[in-house]
This record gives structure tokens, C-alpha cells and sequence, in this order.
């Protein structure tokens, strides 16, 4: 029995008199939020725009979705076009941006996702078609101040490769049951800019990464296959900031890992190597 609407249509005859010209259609993209460790500090992708909106500013690498392309497979080709990453690598999606006025080209809603990868994955990083340059650059997300309605920091991007530092001001209020953010360039500290809405999708990014970190297994997205203990806690000092207990540290990070029995020669010792138990997250909620 076919199902049909209130006019006696079939599925069928619905679509072959639909308007698809009824409605004006958004512009859709992908943006992604790359980041790895390396030198222990944590870096994030930046490609600089070589043409209009937004010319010379810096941005995350992304670009428009085909028409007949999954929003996945979308990633997977910006990621390959940008930065020769071909292989499987962490990303998942982050946030949805879709202000009016983000792009003065047209209505442009535009999907983050948050991607993680290991250092030995970037060495051939390029800038595509539509940017100027690209660089790793240095990010963190300093504190400021908290109080009962929410927090100030500062969010800091440098590129040593070629000198240039963004700084903003950012303010997280919270309203209610979600958080509004509110960022400002901090020009007396920056010689360069972000394009676009692109610092609100990097302070998610930042908050997601610190504040998931320890407790789940994204860390180790940033790291290859198999590791150190001291290369899993650089990782994470470089993702929060700062130092940690390294006795604490070992203790807790272990209940995480399975050791594969070989090692490693670092700086003339032989270190254990180890690597993440997939089946963590499961245990933790299961046992």
C-alpha cells in the first residue's frame, strides 16, 4: 500500500511537481580545527586567504560542500587538498555557525569539526588553491579570570615560521543553560587577524580538547600508535598548558593504556611503550 499525502499524491508524484526554487538556498561548508603536538607544544593549522572576503586574513583551512557530496567525505577532501593528510585521522563535528552575516559573499552556514593528529601526519603540509600561505602555529587558551557568571581569557596564536601573533580577548558568560561568547581582537599584542566568525570556532576547539583530555581517549589522537610514557604526558601538558605531577600523572594515564611488552632507546634508556585501550570508555561506564 503506498503511503500518500493529503492531496492523494505518492511520494513520486510529490517530487515531480516539487519547486525546488521555492526557497533560496545557503551556501554550506566545512571548516576544520587541525591540531597536533609537536616540539610539546600544541599547533593548530592556519591557511592565509590570497583573495576576497577576508584578504590576508588568516583562517581555518575548509571550503565549500558539493552538491552531491556527504559533509564527511567533504572533510576527508579539504583535509587531503590542504595538507596531503590522505589516511584515516581523528575528527568529529564541533559546532554549526550559520549568522547572516558571517560572509558579505552570501548566506554561508558553515560546519567546524575538531581534527587531531599526530606530528609524523603534517610533515607535508601545503596551502591550496585559494590561500597564500600556511603555517602551524602555536595555540593556547590562558585564564584570566573566573567568576560565578563565567571567565575571561586570552586565546594566542604565533607562527615562528614567519613571525606573526594573534591575540584576542575572549569573554565566556554563561546564560542560563548554555555559554555566550564574545571575543575582540587584541591589536596591541597581534600584528595579524582572524578571518571571518573563525576565533569561535578555535575557543570551542580549545575547550573541548583541555577539557577532554584527561577523561576520555582524545588525547592520544595527537600521538602515534604507540608511545611513551613521557611522550603521552608531553602531549597533555602541551594540550592544557602547563606542568603536571608526574607521578600522579603516570598512575592515573595507566588505567588507559595496554603495554605491548617493547620499548624504545630515549636519550640512551630503554622506555616501555604503550598503547591506548579502545575499550577504556567502555569499562569505565560498564564495570
Amino acid at each position: 500500500m503506498n503511503n500518500v499525502n493529503a492531496r492523494g499524491q505518492t511520494l513520486e508524484e510529490f517530487l515531480a511537481e516539487y519547486d525546488e526554487t521555492k526557497y533560496r538556498r545557503p551556501s554550506n561548508t566545512v571548516d576544520m580545527i587541525l591540531m597536533t603536538v609537536s616540539n610539546a607544544k600544541l599547533r593548530i593549522l592556519l591557511i592565509r586567504r590570497k583573495d576576497h572576503p577576508f584578504i590576508n586574513d588568516w583562517a581555518l583551512p575548509g571550503g565549500f560542500i558539493n552538491f552531491d557530496e556527504d559533509m564527511e567525505t567533504a572533510v576527508k577532501r579539504e583535509l587531503a587538498e590542504e595538507t596531503n593528510i590522505t589516511s584515516d585521522t581523528y575528527f568529529r563535528q564541533l559546532y554549526t555557525f550559520g549568522k547572516t552575516d558571517r560572509d558579505p559573499r552570501t548566506r554561508i552556514i558553515t560546519t567546524a569539526y575538531l581534527s587531531l593528529t599526530p606530528e609524523e601526519n603534517i610533515r607535508h603540509t601545503r596551502a591550496g588553491d585559494d590561500a597564500a600561505d600556511a603555517g602551524w602555529f602555536t595555540i593556547s587558551k590562558n585564564i584570566i579570570s573566573t567568576d560565578a557568571e563565567g571567565r575571561s581569557s586570552k586565546v594566542i596564536l604565533e607562527c615562528e615560521d614567519n613571525g606573526v601573533k594573534i591575540v584576542y580577548d575572549v569573554i565566556d558568560r554563561v546564560n542560563q543553560n548554555y555559554v555566550r561568547t564574545s571575543s575582540s581582537l587584541n591589536e596591541s599584542e597581534s600584528n595579524a587577524k582572524l578571518a571571518a566568525d573563525h576565533i569561535k570556532a578555535i575557543n570551542m576547539a580549545m575547550d573541548q580538547v583541555q577539557h577532554r583530555a584527561a577523561s576520555t581517549g582524545i588525547l592520544f589522537n595527537l600521538l602515534p600508535e604507540e608511545f611513551t610514557l613521557r611522550e603521552v604526558q608531553n602531549a597533555y601538558e602541551a594540550v592544557i598548558g602547563r606542568k603536571t605531577d608526574t607521578g600522579n600523572f603516570r598512575r592515573d594515564i595507566r588505567r588507559m593504556l595496554i603495554e605491548t611488552g617493547t620499548k624504545k632507546k630515549v636519550s640512551g634508556k630503554y622506555a616501555a611503550l604503550y598503547r591506548f585501550n579502545p575499550l577504556y570508555s567502555y569499562m569505565e561506564e560498564n564495570l
